[in-house]
């Protein structure tokens, strides 16, 4: 059936309106939110997407993302920002937040995104970047901060529900009957096709936050009762999340109950954040060691997250930071014992039902932070345990894997900072013996000119089940590397950056059965003469060992090369109208040569006086393996992951509107298609898509007062 028919399937389009609309006014109760900045979320997602690397491994997308989607809706007043505040944006450097704090206080407030030029170390699209998170309002004299009752009724609210509608039906939501879901229980989902989520957030200045969310993924019962007649998962949402959060009174400088994140050092030992990937190390360097490291989570992922208590006292120069963690985690067992923990929170087929939870564990400890004239120096301990061993089984590659049940880490690390040199470094160990080191050195030596230089060093048998450090494996363990980038914005119009990434891994891995070893290599080019026009090409070459795939004649290991050019021009046809265009191609060397092509085309229109933003992109792909695949931004939602992965032939487009309403309510709305040229049916098992083409909707209320 084609896509309009299915875009008239009104009993559908209906149901998901009337859904949303009710998940829409069970926050309308609640006090009500904040102001946003001026400019809309596709711009600074466009610009970050630019420096961004969707293939990186080990980079938690969804966190930085919703990192950034708050602070969007809660942006920072750059007249009264502190240094803490300035490095919750990530893309700033060290130098960059110093002089903006400088020229604050020497030459006086800002009063306009066009004042951020007069900052030397800004570059044109940091300071666009910037602006998206931003208010220029002049400080008020008055600095009370008010009594109880001002705390929590002058504040600001932010109402938020998100539905998502497919227009196909998967294997997984057709009716079954008991005894096919006795013969096959993971090929049918229990809930709805539907995606719904609300999320509340209350704020009084930099002192009080508060909020809430829920969620149920496509496929994941609400309120449905299972065949002996009682509810199916959790009551209500599948997941939900919520904290409490009070900051800067005195010596209490952080205050978090809930739900919430830690990061310390440089994440060798606790990192529930994200990682930057390789190409953002160029432009930042040991944010961690002087951001806040206790981090509210109000968000929908299931899996990054501490749910307890943490408090950050702070006494002069000595920041002490505390923390107690209890909460339940998806696992597969082998027997009574934990053979891998599930990142996925799909918890919509009797299987993944019966593993959502399944684990308890207990976590506790602590940092220690001295800072002073731009030197830190900080301590972690670690403690853990879960009320099943894990088992790493007898496979070689896990030979050096985690097992037990009780596990303890620890780590020093430190920072130091001028304005032409920064250092930063960590050195953790952990219960069994194991030990794991990162530094890094960043210097510029003329204007706008930095190099940086990272060495790790992650012996075989270092267990950090919480870290999450820079790497190029997929966990902070058996591997060793050398990291050399360089990023040059002096030449006018232009901005250079490239990196050389070599590593080496002692022991076997997963498909890779002996000591190996590789390289990744990229260089890029910006030019932008104007803010209507900006090009920006980029070369990325991985280089890595693996096992032969079975079939072919030769053994050992074999050097996969995988190749990536992108060419994106971003034009501006009109004072209301913008392009981008991108071509992408990947070449895969191994057994056999394989690549990916794709073309995509963006057009953006933007309303003169209201506050309306319509866009259309359309995609074309192929791919001959999936090894070969493309990575892609595509606008989305407000707090939504939007990268896109292509694989195959075949087209996809999209149109998205976002309209503001009387000032309080955004309304977003997006329509999405994807039509396959070299299949009959799209995924497998319960995802299986009987048809060649997926259609969907996306809607998101933003309620604002």
């Amino acid at each position: 059936m084609c896509f309009f028919s299915y875009f008239c399937t009104m009993k559908r389009l209906f149901n998901a309106l009337t859904l949303s609309l009710v998940l829409f006014s069970w926050g309308m109760e609640a006090l009500a939110q904040v102001g946003q900045s001026s400019l809309p979320a596709s711009v600074w997602d466009d610009l970050l997407a630019q420096r961004l690397v969707a293939e990186d491994e080990g980079t938690e997308w969804e966190n930085l993302v919703e990192e950034l989607a708050y602070r969007y809706e809660h942006p920072i007043c750059i007249n009264t920002a502190t240094r803490e505040e300035l490095e919750q944006l990530f893309f700033l450097s060290p130098r960059q937040v110093e002089d903006i704090l400088f020229h604050i206080d020497v030459d006086g407030p800002l009063h306009a995104p066009g004042g951020l030029a007069l900052i030397p170390s800004l570059d044109y699209y940091t300071r666009r970047l910037l602006a998206c998170f931003l208010t220029f309002e002049v400080p008020k004299k008055s600095d009370e901060m008010g009594d109880f009752c001002d705390w929590v009724t002058k504040g600001k609210s932010a109402l938020m529900s998100r539905m998502d509608v497919p227009f196909y039906t998967r294997a997984g939501n057709l009716p079954f009957t008991q005894s096919e879901w006795e013969e096959h229980p993971s090929r049918h989902y229990w809930g709805n096709a539907l995606y719904g989520s609300v999320r509340y957030s209350y704020r009084y200045r930099e002192h009080l936050f508060w909020g809430l969310s829920a969620e149920k993924d496509a496929g994941e019962p609400f309120l449905t009762r299972g065949p002996d007649g009682k509810l199916l998962g959790r009551k209500g949402f599948d997941f939900y999340s919520g904290y409490v959060q009070v900051k800067d009174l005195g010596w209490l400088h952080n205050l978090t109950l809930g739900t919430y994140r830690l990061n310390f050092g440089q994440g060798l030992v606790m990192n529930t954040n994200f990682a930057l990937g390789k190409n953002m190390m160029l432009s930042n360097l040991g944010r961690s060691a002087t951001a806040d490291p206790i981090s509210r989570h109000g968000g929908t992922n299931e899996t990054d997250y501490l749910r307890g208590a943490a408090a950050t006292v702070r006494i002069g120069v000595l920041d002490v930071t505390g923390f107690a963690s209890y909460r339940r985690y998806d696992a597969s067992m082998v027997k009574d014992s934990i053979s891998t923990f599930l990142t996925t929170g799909k918890h919509r087929t009797t299987p993944e039902m019966q593993k959502a939870g399944n684990v308890g564990g207990m976590m506790a400890g602590g940092h220690v932070k001295y800072s002073s004239n731009g030197l830190h120096v900080g301590a972690t301990g670690l403690w853990q345990r879960y009320d099943h061993a894990i088992n790493k089984g007898h496979l070689t590659y896990k030979t050096y894997y985690p097992e037990g049940r009780t596990f303890t880490n620890w780590s020093a690390d430190y920072a130091f900072y001028r304005r032409y040199i920064a250092l930063a470094g960590e050195t953790a160990v952990s219960g069994n013996g194991g030990w794991a080191t990162q530094n890094t050195l960043r210097v510029e030596p003329f204007e706008r000119v930095t190099f940086t230089l990272l060495h790790r060093h992650y012996s075989r048998n270092y267990w950090g089940l919480q870290s999450n450090a820079f790497r190029e494996g997929g966990e902070v363990r058996n591997e060793r590397g050398l990291y050399l980038g360089v990023d040059v914005q002096r030449l006018r119009h232009w901005r250079f950056n490239a990196y050389a990434d070599l590593f080496r891994f002692p022991e076997p891995r997963y498909r890779v059965d002996e000591p190996s070893k590789g390289a990744d290599l990229m260089a890029s080019a910006l030019y932008s003469p104007n803010e209507g026009l900006s090009v920006l090409a980029r070369y990325r070459c991985k280089v890595k060992e693996r096992n032969v795939l079975s079939g072919y004649s030769f053994d050992g290991l074999f050097r996969e090369v995988t190749q990536r050019i992108r060419l994106q021009t971003d034009v501006a046809l009109a004072p209301s109208w913008r392009m981008l265009g991108t071509v992408d191609y990947c070449q895969v060397n191994a057994e056999k040569v394989d690549y990916g092509f794709r073309v995509a085309d963006r057009v953006t229109w933007t309303h003169p006086v209201k506050s309306i933003h319509v866009n259309g992109e359309l995609s074309w792909f192929h791919t001959t393996a999936w090894a070969a695949r493309l990575y892609g931004y595509e606008r989305g939602l407000l707090y939504a992951y939007n990268y896109r992965s292509y694989y195959g032939q075949g087209l996809r487009g999209a149109l998205m509107a976002d309209c503001k309403v009387f000032n309080s309510l955004v309304c977003t709305v997006k329509v999405g298609w994807t039509h396959f040229f070299d299949r009959d049916e799209i995924s497998s098992d319960a995802d299986l898509i009987p048809q060649n083409h997926a259609e969907d909707l996306a809607l998101q209320l933003r309620y604002t007062f």
